[in-house]
């Protein structure tokens, strides 16, 4: 909740209307930052754990219906999210956000959503309708964060403003429209690698404890196992008063 009062409360809620770097920046934390971490709060099992029995229905008919199913799984949400991230940043929709307030809070909206439906099968930290294995989130995150490294690197590279209508508002005080927007797309390449890849590592630290607990109860298994074999050749030994 902290990140979104950053993106909407503090005064970057205001420069992302005049600077594409803030209007950016505003746009990795709703769409990257903040989803990941109000998934990571578990949302739906609090939930759970508040509500009662008629609210555990309605619950599980949300989790289980098929709009949900369908944009939660995880190719859907992936392009979903690659969609309207890019939609958002580097069409007319990016200035129209900056200019009136109805399209900047769908926009808002929709980023929060899409990012919510990419992270969920990815961080598995509430189940999520569409459960991957960890070697699947792991490749999963890391394809995003490749993409977004990628797409980064060339968009840094133009040499034209993306928007020149966004361009030609610039306040006297801010950066050239050039450095602007190089800044902007900074801070969505660099900070949503960063967020990704400490995705990843805690994906694969999640990944080593399950099998290190899978290790400990195969362990016990076996060593159960091996002492009731023990006992038996013991009894057989009674019963027969020879070695087994």
């Amino acid at each position: 909740m902290a990140v979104l009062a950053a993106a909407w409360l503090s005064p970057l809620a205001g420069l992302d209307r005049v600077l594409l770097s803030a209007s950016f920046g505003s746009m990795f934390l709703v769409s990257t930052l903040a989803p990941a971490l109000l998934l990571l709060g578990q949302p739906l099992t609090l939930a759970y754990r508040a509500s009662g029995p008629r609210a555990h229905r309605h619950l599980r008919r949300l989790t289980r219906s098929a709009p949900l199913r369908l944009v939660t799984f995880p190719v859907v949400a992936w392009l979903l999210y690659a969609g309207i991230t890019y939609a958002w940043q580097f069409s007319s929709l990016t200035d129209w956000a900056m200019r009136y307030y109805g399209v900047w809070l769908a926009q808002q909206l929709s980023l929060l959503a899409a990012g919510a439906a990419f992270w969920w099968p990815g961080l598995c930290s509430d189940p999520p309708p569409w459960r991957m294995g960890y070697t699947l989130r792991v490749f999963y995150v890391f394809v995003e964060m490749t993409h977004k490294g990628l797409f980064g690197a060339m968009f840094l590279a133009a040499q034209e403003p993306f928007h020149p209508s966004v361009a030609t508002r610039l306040p006297n005080w801010a950066p050239a429209a050039l450095t602007d927007q190089r800044l902007g797309i900074l801070l969505v390449s660099v900070g949503g690698s960063l967020v990704f890849f400490f995705a990843i590592v805690g994906i694969v630290r999640e990944w080593m404890a399950y099998d290190a607990r899978y290790s400990r109860r195969l362990d016990a298994r076996l060593a159960r196992q091996r002492e009731a074999e023990q006992r038996r050749r013991a009894a057989l030994e009674q019963i027969f008063r020879r070695p087994i």
